[in-house]
């Protein structure tokens, strides 16, 4: 801290003190300092309610364009199956375990020999 008079004997300009650092004031210095807070609180508050609404503009987003994704799956697999395509899909599902079923039940034997068979066939032509 500068003393109270300078070399010259005079007393110290008040702009040299805030030049060099030092308030003129003690009061002063500390409601910059609230002031200096204050606005920081109140520009990281302004940041987080900007976020906050980035945020619930990104899940409006998100949630039409996974109801435009199932709409498009759904007109995509009528398209594809006609009416009631569920009920197809269920259906072939359902005939494909059948048919794993059965294979299973077959003597490995018996799929060698077709396969065999089948193979031989291939061959001669």
């Amino acid at each position: 801290m500068q003393s109270s008079i300078n070399r010259h004997g005079l007393p110290p300009d008040p702009d040299e003190l805030i030049a060099e650092g030092d308030p003129p004031f003690a009061d002063t210095a500390e409601q910059t300092a609230c002031e200096k807070a204050d606005e920081s609180l109140n520009a990281l508050q302004h940041e987080v309610r900007l976020l906050n609404a980035r945020i619930g503009v990104l899940r409006e987003d998100a949630e039409a364009a996974l109801k435009a994704k199932a709409t498009s799956v759904d007109a995509s697999a009528h398209v594809q199956l006609g009416d009631y395509p569920w009920l197809k899909l269920a259906a072939a599902i359902g005939a494909t375990f059948v048919a794993a079923r059965l294979v299973r039940r077959l003597p490995l034997g018996v799929l060698l020999a077709g396969f065999a068979g089948h193979i031989h066939e291939v061959r001669r032509q």
